[in-house]
């Protein structure tokens, strides 16, 4: 597996939203909560876990990740970007 401590140029993380709100939950924490402890804006959070985005970049992942005390690569999958389509 990878982890995303780095800048990942080509790259996109998808969320596995039901683990995040899991984990979310476990904490008792909400969108808000979760932005402030991730230094992400709150609707990051909302957009991610909504309908709004599929992916997100790879930093944004792992901070979100660091946030909630779990390794990136439970909560996101890394996938190259094909710019080509």
């Amino acid at each position: 597996m990878t982890a995303y401590t780095e800048t990942r140029r080509g790259f996109t993380a998808r969320p596995h939203k039901d683990q995040i709100k899991l984990a979310m939950s476990f904490y008792r924490l909400t969108n808000a909560e979760l932005a402030l402890r991730a230094k992400v804006a709150p609707s990051t959070i909302g957009n991610i876990l909504g309908t709004k985005r599929d992916t997100c970049n790879p930093e944004t992942a792992a901070k979100i990740a660091q946030a909630l005390g779990m390794g990136t690569e439970r909560l996101f999958t890394l996938e190259q970007i094909d710019y080509a389509n």
